[in-house]
């Protein structure tokens, strides 16, 4: 069973931002299941490395059409992008140095972050990218 499945609820109605989201639940899914099943860390390690890649490059993307298009609330939306990698690589330092508990706290972060930072931060853009088109 997935630990987050998608729902029309996270679409903040812009297509590449949303495709983008799909990915990082997928890749949170496929972490999950990775645990679940007892992977070897140098598989687990492996998958939060790509995780952590795509998160940075997701963020750079939606920062971008931020500046494109003006959003009011960048700065506020770039500091909670810059907090949120923070504790990413603090998780990493925990996994690198093979923190029993880091399964059951890398997920439960994971889970809470995506659907809050979907559900509340990017849902505060949503109307003014749909506003000037973008897709």
């Amino acid at each position: 069973m997935a630990l987050i499945e998608w729902s029309d609820k996270m679409s903040v109605g812009v297509d590449s931002i949303d495709d983008q989201h799909k990915k990082l639940v997928n890749m949170i899914n496929a972490l999950n299941d990775a645990l679940r099943g007892g992977e070897a860390e140098e598989v687990l390690v492996k998958i939060f490395d790509g995780l952590a890649v795509y998160t940075q490059k997701h963020f750079q993307y939606e920062e971008k059409l931020f500046a494109e298009h003006g959003y009011p609330l960048a700065a506020e939306h770039k500091a909670e992008h810059d907090a949120l990698i923070a504790q990413v690589v603090e998780l990493k330092t925990k996994l690198d140095a093979g923190s029993a508990l880091i399964g059951i706290e890398l997920m439960k972060f994971l889970k809470g972050w995506l659907t809050n930072h979907i559900l509340k931060s990017d849902m505060a853009y949503s109307a003014h990218l749909r506003g000037r088109k973008v897709a």
